[in-house]
């Protein structure tokens, strides 16, 4: 193959790859979370979750970049979502084709980017996928770092420091690569990150509010930590690492009880086996450097994130085993072989999962549609926790629509306490199945519906049920 031929199978790969990315985008946010993002396009306030802290600031200004170009807000998010899965596809690829060759480059790219949990955050509203496309650059840096140390140093320390800046979540990870910049180049490393972390943090500082900001941020980690978060201090136990286990190997590379996940599973493990063998024959070449990469995160999830509710988080294992076992393969004809046939079911398994995240909306976006049918809309009220957000970003599309009121609360009290806080009284009332302390309603409740997404796409509360709330100073 001349080079000219491998330049335009390269790009003509990544346009396939981005085309496809961009026709299974879905129209809506998958949860609260997104909403938020795509609220701060227009106007950014941690207070307001636009987004929620600590700000995400570099994720923010990505899409601000892609609106210029992009124009609605859910454009701009799947615009950066797309480029980033480019990216990250590329840097995989160079990365993998500088250290181990091009046939172990165009699979482990392909690996990577056909799994169901990378492709669900490059189509969608997130910041994971910048925050791995950020990674992704973090491991081109260590390899180009072999053979030109001070530009692998300055650029590794670069998407280090904007990483954070993206998904600080992501930290462990992050910084864990900084200690595997050569030696003779890691004082340039360290520094590039610290400027690159300054390049959002002060901007961030001065617009919240250096106090405010660190308020806020501790109010909200010790919300997350506490109390909705699910982590070990209200999850605990061995059911975690269950949970861990779903999330990489389920949720982030399609193995199920049914007959393709049975074949997912079967493939993945003598796929793995084949893995370890070709690198126990390789004398474990790399594994200090995967361990020190993969291990502080590791732990962080496994301690301090919903593995429960968020498989995303799982994202950066994923990735990581996907190419680790690529890479393996091509060192072993037969497993090169299995790996070929794991990638291919993985691949089916991620189209099935992208027509259903593109045609079965969010149960919050289902309750949008839903109240928008009723008759004057206007008049209704809908009392809800996450699901009621989407209301919002029917403003945010629809300003000079009649819409129904979606507002927050907690429990049955937060209703009634809400319904005499407002100016005028609603028509009719409805209430989402998120409140709590229905079963004690002194006035009848009629379920009017149930919204569901599948668990695969969705790990929150499968459905969602609806209420109408019938109180006597309503009416009929």
């Amino acid at each position: 193959m001349t080079r000219r031929t491998g330049l335009f199978s390269f790009v003509a790969a990544l346009g396939a790859y981005a085309a496809l990315l961009s026709l299974s985008a879905p129209a809506w946010p998958d949860d609260w979370d997104g909403v938020g993002f795509l609220e701060s396009v227009q106007r950014f306030d941690v207070d307001l979750f636009q987004p929620h802290p600590p700000g995400y600031p570099v994720y923010v200004a990505l899409l601000r970049g892609a609106a210029i170009a992009a124009g609605a807000p859910m454009r701009a998010c799947v615009l950066v979502a797309v480029a980033s899965g480019l990216v990250t596809a590329a840097f995989t690829w160079s990365a993998v084709r500088a250290r181990v060759g091009v046939g172990a480059a165009w699979l482990t790219a392909v690996a990577v980017a056909v799994t169901p949990l990378g492709w669900h955050a490059c189509s969608g509203v997130g910041s994971e996928a910048p925050a791995l496309a950020f990674a992704a650059a973090c491991g081109w840096a260590l390899a180009e770092a072999r053979r030109r140390p001070l530009a692998g140093a300055v650029v590794l320390g670069l998407a280090v420091g904007l990483g954070v800046g993206v998904r600080l979540s992501w930290a462990p990870l992050y910084l864990a690569a900084l200690l595997l910049a050569p030696r003779g180049a890691r004082a340039w490393a360290w520094a590039s990150s610290l400027v690159a972390s300054l390049a959002w943090s002060i901007p961030l500082a001065l617009l919240v509010g250096p106090a405010h900001l660190r308020a806020i941020t501790a109010a909200h980690f010790a919300g997350h930590a506490q109390r909705w978060g699910g982590t070990m201090v209200t999850e605990p136990g061995v059911v975690r690492l269950l949970w861990l286990g779903r999330d990489v190997f389920v949720d982030g590379l399609g193995a199920g009880t049914d007959v393709l996940g049975l074949a997912i599973g079967a493939a993945l493990a003598t796929a793995m086996g084949l893995a370890l063998v070709a690198w126990k024959g390789a004398r474990w070449r790399g594994w200090r450097a995967a361990l020190v990469l993969v291990v502080p995160y590791l732990v962080w999830i496994g301690l301090g994130q919903n593995l429960r509710e968020q498989p995303r988080h799982a994202l950066p294992l994923v990735a990581v085993l996907a190419a680790s076992v690529a890479v393996a393969a091509t060192r072993s004809r037969r497993a090169g072989v299995v790996v070929g046939v794991l990638v291919v079911l993985v691949a089916a398994r991620t189209v099935l999962d992208a027509t259903a995240r593109r045609t079965i909306a969010p149960p919050g976006a289902q309750l949008v549609a839903l109240a928008l049918a009723q008759p004057a809309p206007e008049k209704l009220a809908v009392f809800g926790v996450s699901s009621v957000r989407f209301f919002e970003l029917a403003r945010l599309e629809r300003p000079a629509a009649s819409l129904p009121r979606g507002l927050g609360a907690g429990s049955l009290g937060d209703v009634q306490v809400r319904l005499t806080r407002l100016e005028t009284l609603p028509s009719r009332v409805w209430v989402t199945s998120e409140v709590e302390g229905l079963e004690s309603s002194p006035w009848p409740l009629e379920r009017i519906a149930t919204l569901c997404r599948p668990r695969r796409i969705d790990r929150r509360a499968p459905c969602l049920d609806v209420y109408s709330w019938r109180l006597p100073y309503l009416g009929p």
